[in-house]
């Protein structure tokens, strides 16, 4: 699973289409909260998908709203583990761009020395942030703290959402 926060309010279908093009080769199940009514997305439009226990192999696709500073939560689900890290980081990297803000994922386990930590992606550049006592990594409290900007590999992805190499 990877969950990605978005410091923007894209209209839903954008954020589909986009992460999509992405990994254009999976299926993308757009959930919208509940198992009642979902819809695979095929590059076009939303299907809906009237056999709730098929054997979808695609990927879950969640977008909420968020009340802290990065107001949309999106979440890939039924996604393999292996590489989540880096597909976190390749799509928040990816987002920053598209819709030009910020965004933030939880740190990665090889830097995170407290739990609070966060990375935030701004114009290209990867900082680390504290979420401690904050809306996004709390519930409550003020805005995420960036303490230090940091140089990582840069991960990328095949069009079915397998790791191909990282780079600086």
């Amino acid at each position: 699973m990877e969950e990605i926060g978005i410091q923007a309010s894209p209209k839903r279908i954008e954020l589909v289409k986009f992460i999509h093009s992405l990994f254009s080769s999976k299926d993308l199940m757009n959930w919208k909260g509940n198992f009642e009514k979902t819809y695979i997305f095929n590059g076009v439009e939303n299907i809906e998908n009237r056999d709730s226990h098929s054997n979808f192999s695609g990927f879950a696709l969640q977008i909420e709203s968020n009340e802290s500073e990065f107001s949309t939560k999106v979440t890939l689900l039924r996604t393999d583990e292996k590489h989540s890290e880096e597909r976190e980081l390749f799509l928040a990297l990816k987002l920053s761009e598209k819709f030009n803000c910020r965004t933030i994922i939880s740190g990665p386990e090889n830097l995170a020395d407290h739990p609070y930590l966060s990375l935030i992606i701004e114009k290209g550049k990867i900082f680390v942030g504290d979420d401690s006592g904050t809306v996004w990594g709390d519930g409550n409290g003020s805005e995420v703290k960036i303490t230090k900007e940091i140089k990582m590999n840069r991960p990328d992805f095949d069009l079915n959402g397998n790791l191909k190499k990282a780079s600086c």
